[in-house]
């Protein structure tokens, strides 16, 4: 070999490797940017997930204070009375009976 074909040899090698290695390189930041949209479709999907427990919690929410829902609890599991619906409301009771619960009542306390 001459002397003269030395520099263009290590200068043409210099290149095939400097392409090389451009090459890896693009090849690993696309594939890093590949892994990286996966992760934002999957944090994508999360977030429509979350918006949509939120608004069937936010509606739950709603559905379960709405005042309807508070009376017929109050009335029906908590057997409270409404208010409106009779004001007078007597109860009888025979002598008997008052003497009855007042024996008890005091054979208790003894």
């Amino acid at each position: 070999m001459k002397k003269s074909s030395k520099p263009l040899i290590v200068a043409v090698t210099s290149l095939l490797v400097l392409c090389t290695i451009i090459i890896l390189i693009s090849q690993g930041l696309q594939l890093k940017y590949e892994e990286l949209q996966r992760e934002l479709a999957q944090l994508e999907n999360r977030i429509k997930t979350e918006r949509n427990q939120s608004v069937a919690l936010k509606a739950n929410y709603q559905m379960l204070t709405s005042e309807d829902a508070i009376k017929e609890y109050a009335i029906y599991e908590l057997g409270l009375v409404n208010d409106d619906s009779d004001p007078i409301r007597k109860i009888t009771l025979s002598t008997e009976d008052v003497a009855q619960i007042s024996e008890s009542v005091w054979n208790e306390n003894e």
